[in-house]
């Protein structure tokens, strides 16, 4: 079956081009004639009703690029890694179709179908043999524990992939930027921009709200094909291909590739649960291995090595600290450490899991059933955020085998290679949550030793400079590290096959750098440049440069240099904001929307005052989105965690989208200098494209420097207003 799916799926990729290269001239009149009848039906949609149709153009458009950035990274965990490719294509051909406003046709009835086919290829390769050769291809974050690309060959294969999908995907959305902006053109552009916010942030909710439910991808389809259809329905030859498309989604989404397999979209990712006769259940995270549902019971694991071996892992803690009366598990998974809590005799059980869904399949499906016992207490939450929030004390915390990378990287503007679990910061605060005689255990698989040496050391520096031990079982390469206030070395007694390791913990030669909440990417070793990710964007950046040449010929004379520049800081921005908030609220994904949406609220209410009251003068606007700049920078070094948690919140949130909202303001107020409103939205869109390029330098510099870079690409979006001024 995977090499059926493959070679199925490498046809389609070739034969549906060739297939419309040896039609087109048959088929082209035709589609041509279909296509101009749909414009001239958007052109004469009544100007009273207009407000709702650009609500909606945007609406869909949004929608349509949450969609498409979730299946992306459902189906291939490479688009995680890759974490803007997916984004940034939905900005290209978004770009592209607002710079497309003035000219005809506009090719509405075609999206659906490009979805279905890119959609269609992604899912059969899913299951396919090629899925296996597209994981971690960067040298960089060698250390997931996944095969990584070592050759030229396999490089490029996983390169040339990426590329085709960004191509394909910005072709797409082409059409829904052409839609929103020829519909924009016939109202009074500040007016038509509000309307467009509005519809953004509906699109915004109404995706929120599927993923709250758990919805799978056909409810996706259903809501994305029926939005498209009310700009489709007046006209059958119009309405058609979307519907069949639509419907061939629907029934492969049907289809059952595997048996014996559930699975479940959770808020965050696609989870697997596969049932096996003879093996414990077994979860699959976004298609790679995530944990398995163990029954560690006295009488299941008698006689049975592997399940003694597992019984001994989770059980570990409490040699160190027997019988805990209170006990914090953080990344409780589907209830396996909880279970061995329980059988250790742990009093009062605090398990914090940041899916609902992994909990849930715990609560479903483990044989122990440790979420049901009266001493547990179930709390969906983000990690760090609980730990930062609580105000009880703890006897153990054990430290699951957290992976906030595969949970969470599939989220749109969340997505990343850290983790503000394990960072110095994270531990401090869990040191503040220790009773007196406390112990921290943390069991992490150590693929390389770089990573155990880098745990050892941010632990070290959480606790002062006392020094954790580290402990390990034979022939596992999970290793324990446990650490307290008034633990002393060799206070300490463990069984036969339980060693305490020294042999790459205090060896120097080991080099790493430890994460911080600046640079909270505990992945990479050590501090390098991503030269990977450098290399995809030059690739990127030349198929971007070629696709604006090739489909938006002479829009080189339509260009705003202010609202390119703005639109780079403001994705700097925002990806900072998001990051600093995250901190404050968690990382869940309802407080990843929440941010999203408060920042398109502040830059409507940005461009409602620009309506009620007129531009101000660019040098107060930029004055002032300097200033906020600048104090977000020195928030970062202080912060305010010695106030009461409502209070640290309120302030941080608005020092943090002050900026976002003097953005606001400078980009209405070129909005409405603007010869067009395309120009403005397509330079915007194509600027935030180059702000997600630069974004990647946090990988080496840290998240602060975001703050320089986004000064600098406001600083270049003020020099281009005032040389907009002169020439004026």
């Amino acid at each position: 079956m995977p090499i059926i799916l493959t070679v199925l799926s490498l046809t389609l990729l070739v034969a549906f081009p060739t297939i419309l290269w040896a039609t087109r001239r048959r088929w082209l009149p035709r589609v041509k004639s279909e296509l101009e009848a749909h414009t001239e039906i958007i052109d004469n949609l009544p100007l009273g009703q207009l407000w709702i149709w650009i609500g909606l153009a945007a609406g869909v458009g949004l929608y349509a690029e949450l969609m498409i950035i979730r299946m992306h990274s459902s189906f291939f965990q490479l688009f995680a890694y890759f974490k803007n490719v997916s984004l940034l294509s939905c900005f290209l051909g978004l770009g592209i179709g607002y710079v497309r406003g003035p000219r005809k046709p506009v090719m509405t009835p075609i999206v659906m179908p490009l979805l279905a086919f890119q959609i269609i290829i992604l899912y059969l390769l899913r299951f396919s043999s090629v899925a296996s050769w597209l994981h971690n291809p960067i040298s960089e974050t060698s250390a997931f524990g996944f095969g990584g690309a070592s050759e030229l060959w396999h490089f490029s294969t996983v390169y040339a992939f990426l590329i085709i999908i960004f191509a394909l995907n910005a072709i797409c959305f082409i059409p829904l930027g052409h839609l929103a902006s020829r519909l924009m053109m016939r109202r009074e552009k500040l007016a038509s921009y509000s309307w467009n916010l509005i519809g953004s942030l509906a699109g915004i909710v109404l995706f929120s709200a599927i993923s709250f439910a758990w919805a799978p991808p056909w409810i996706w389809v259903l809501i994305c094909v029926a939005g498209l259809c009310l700009f489709l329905y007046r006209r059958a030859g119009h309405l058609i291909p979307s519907v069949a498309a639509a419907a061939i989604l629907l029934v492969m989404f049907a289809i059952p590739f595997r048996t014996g397999i559930v699975d479940i979209y959770s808020p965050y990712q696609i989870l697997s649960v596969i049932f096996n006769d003879d093996r414990p259940p077994e979860i699959m995270a976004c298609n790679t291995f995530h944990q398995n549902i163990f029954d560690l019971r006295d009488e299941n694991i008698e006689g049975d090595e592997v399940l003694e071996h597992w019984s001994a892992y989770y059980g570990m803690p409490y040699i160190f600290k027997p019988a805990p009366q209170d006990v914090l598990i953080l990344g409780s998974g589907t209830g396996n450490d909880v279970a061995a809590a329980i059988r250790h005799g742990a009093g009062h059980i605090d398990a914090v899991e940041i899916d609902p869904a992994i909990m849930d399949c715990g609560i479903r499906w483990h044989p122990e059933q440790p979420y049901q016992a009266r001493n547990v207490n179930p709390v969906v939450d983000d990690a760090r955020s609980y730990i930062k929030h609580t105000r009880k004390k703890y006897d153990l915390i054990a430290y699951g085998l957290v992976d906030s990378h595969s949970l969470l990287s599939g989220k749109a503007g969340g997505v990343r290679l850290d983790s503000y679990v394990y960072t110095v910061e994270g531990f401090r605060e869990a040191r503040k949550k220790l009773k007196p005689d406390g112990l921290i255990c943390l069991s992490f698989c150590v693929i390389k030793p770089e990573l155990g040496r880098k745990l050892y050391l941010m632990l070290e520096e959480a606790f002062d400079g006392n020094s954790p031990l580290a402990f390990q079982a034979d022939n596992d390469a999970s290793i324990c590290f446990v650490i307290g206030e008034q633990m002393q070395k060799g206070a300490i007694s463990t069984p036969r096959r339980i060693n305490e390791i020294t042999h790459f913990m205090n060896n120097p030669r080991i080099k790493t750098d430890i994460s911080t909440d600046d640079w909270p990417f505990f992945y990479m070793p050590t501090r390098k440049y991503p030269v990977s990710y450098v290399l995809m964007i030059i690739i990127l950046t030349i198929v971007s440069l070629i696709f604006v040449r090739t489909l938006a010929p002479g829009s080189g004379g339509g260009f705003s240099i202010p609202c390119f520049f703005l639109g780079a800081g403001f994705m700097l921005v925002e990806t900072k904001s998001i990051t600093e908030l995250a901190l404050v609220y968690g990382s869940t994904w309802m407080v990843i929307s929440v941010v999203v949406g408060a920042i398109l609220i502040m830059a409507f209410l940005a461009n409602l005052l620009i309506i009620r009251i007129g531009p101000p003068r660019s040098t107060i606007t930029y004055s002032l989105l300097a200033v906020s700049l600048a104090a977000g920078f020195g928030l970062s070094f202080i912060g305010f965690g010695d106030l009461p948690p409502w209070a640290n919140r309120l302030i941080m949130t608005i020092l943090l989208t002050l900026p976002l909202f003097f953005s606001g303001f400078a980009f209405s107020s070129e909005l409405k200098k603007s010869a067009s409103v395309a120009i403005a939205l397509s330079s915007n869109l194509l600027g935030a494209m180059l702000g997600g390029f630069l974004e990647y330098n946090a990988m080496y510099f840290g998240y602060r420097s975001l703050y320089i870079l986004a000064l600098v690409m406001y600083g270049l979006a003020f020099w281009g207003s005032m040389r907009g001024k002169k020439l004026a």
